[in-house]
């Protein structure tokens, strides 16, 4: 038998198969899906933990749940967060969690190179429950609210659509959409947010076009922000940035609308209109009487 060929990495000898493993952790261009690392405090409730619960059902099949309970408090100190990202390769967590000044609690953040990057603190007022949808299905997001009014918002937004969109793909199949996540936000007394699960089904309506119902897949899970930790500026532009190869090739004259429309410009020149040649209509000539008067 073979022994299989060893590498270096940082001054240490790797087989083949840490080699490969390593690479499977390096950047790419096209990254794999965001996996969340969901986890207990040392201290929870049973609304806190289903709630937990509900957040990995719904981010399944790039969920990992740990069940034992760790002592991780990341507004204090993040880096045992980090450290446990890093192990399972996640950059997405959410922490369930439970005090007498915090109950019920349920943190939320995501990573950015191995460092912590922004973070949010809900209270759960309703934990969700059994969620009825396929394994592996891409999820259709719907905003509903006034998202737009402040930074807060517009960044809390972010971070849901990139907590729960799941791998970047090419082309949907319109047959296999069935999977709605509907986050609904008020400001009354705080901020609050209501993530409901739905099913979408297409029935036949005579056309080309199907008619559209969305029935409940499972309990919504309704969160009260509480607190929230914002990036730097710099850490936040860094974290915006694209591979040279993902941007698109700019085009003299053809731009893009919001719907991926493409849109061109074409440039004509200036023409001389006495000199082109119309179409010659009999009802048009002069007759002879007019021509003699």
């Amino acid at each position: 038998m073979t022994k299989p060929r060893s590498a270096t990495h940082d001054g240490r000898r790797v087989t083949a198969r840490g080699k490969r493993f390593l690479e499977s952790r390096a950047p790419k261009v096209h990254e794999d899906a965001k996996v969340a690392l969901l986890l207990r405090g040392p201290r929870t409730s049973e609304r806190a933990t289903a709630a937990v619960q509900s957040v990995s059902q719904l981010k399944k099949p790039d969920a990992v749940y740990l069940n034992r309970r760790r002592e991780v408090r990341p507004f204090d100190d993040a880096s045992s967060v980090e450290r446990l990202a890093q192990q399972y390769d996640a950059v997405l967590f959410g922490i369930a969690s439970h005090s007498k000044k915090r109950p019920d609690n349920l943190t939320l953040g995501r990573l950015y190179d191995g460092s912590l990057l922004d973070m949010f603190e809900f209270g759960v007022l309703e934990e969700g429950g059994t969620l009825n949808k396929m394994l592996g299905t891409k999820p259709c997001l719907v905003f509903v609210g006034e998202w737009d009014a402040d930074d807060l918002t517009k960044r809390l937004r972010n971070f849901f659509l990139d907590f729960f969109r799941g791998a970047d793909v090419d082309k949907v199949n319109l047959a296999g959409l069935e999977h709605v996540l509907v986050v609904a936000m008020t400001r009354e007394p705080a901020i609050r947010i209501a993530i409901s699960p739905n099913r979408l089904r297409l029935r036949k309506s005579g056309t080309t076009i199907p008619t559209v119902n969305l029935e409940e897949s499972g309990k919504p899970l309704v969160l009260d922000l509480r607190r929230h930790h914002s990036p730097s500026l710099d850490l936040w532009k860094t974290a915006l940035k694209q591979p040279k190869q993902l941007k698109p090739k700019k085009r003299k004259n053809i731009s893009t609308t919001p719907l991926r429309d493409t849109v061109g410009k074409v440039h004509v020149g200036r023409q001389d209109i006495d000199a082109l040649q119309a179409r010659k209509v009999k009802a048009l000539k002069r007759s002879h009487h007019a021509s003699e008067e």
